[in-house]
C-alpha cells in the first residue's frame, strides 16, 4: 500500500516572519493560549480577543506584538520547537485553510479550491485543538448579549466583533 505524503517543511520560517498582519482594518499577531504567553517576555505579548457584554471583560485569547518571533535563530531553527504554540504546530492550516505564506503552497491562488496530496493529521490536530480551546474559553463565558471584543495592536484599541 502506498503511504500518502506527508508534509515536509522546508524551513524557511516564514511562518516565524512577518507575523504581524492587518486585515479589515485591525492589526493583529500570532494567537497565543493563555499558558502560551509564558514562552514569551511579557512586554511582546497583548490580549487579543475577549468577551463582555459593554465591555471587554475576560481575555480568552492572546496575540505576539513583533513581527518575528524571537525564539526563531539565523539557521530558521524554533528554539522552543518542543513546546511551540498551538499556531505554530497548526501551520500552514490557519482556521481550516492552507496558507499562501507558506512555501510550500505558494503557488495556491486566494479562493481556489486545490487537492493537495499531503497528509497534514498533526497540523489539522493542532488547528482542531486551537479551535476547541476557543470555544470552550467563549461558552465558559457565555450569558446574555455577550458580544466578542478584538484588540487592534496598531490603534491599541478594543473593537466590538459582535454577538456571540
Amino acid at each position: 500500500m502506498d503511504q500518502p505524503n506527508v508534509f515536509e517543511c522546508r524551513r524557511c520560517a516564514t511562518c516565524c516572519r512577518g507575523l504581524l498582519e492587518s486585515e479589515e482594518g485591525i492589526s493583529r499577531g500570532l494567537p497565543l493560549t493563555d499558558k502560551e504567553t509564558k514562552l514569551f517576555p511579557s512586554e511582546i505579548v497583548a490580549p487579543k480577543l475577549a468577551v463582555g457584554v459593554e465591555k471587554p471583560e475576560f481575555v480568552i485569547l492572546y496575540q505576539l506584538t513583533v513581527n518575528c518571533c524571537p525564539h526563531i535563530n539565523n539557521e530558521n531553527n524554533c528554539q522552543i520547537y518542543s513546546v511551540r504554540p498551538l499556531m505554530c504546530q497548526s501551520f500552514p492550516i490557519v482556521a481550516g485553510a492552507i496558507s499562501n505564506r507558506c512555501q510550500v503552497f505558494s503557488y495556491r491562488i486566494p479562493g481556489r479550491a486545490y487537492d493537495d496530496p499531503f497528509s497534514m493529521t498533526a497540523q489539522l490536530q493542532a488547528n482542531d485543538k486551537l479551535e476547541r480551546y476557543i470555544h470552550t474559553r467563549l461558552r465558559r463565558t457565555s450569558r446574555k448579549g455577550l458580544k466578542i471584543w478584538e484588540y487592534d495592536l496598531s490603534t491599541k484599541k478594543w473593537t466590538d466583533r459582535g454577538i456571540y
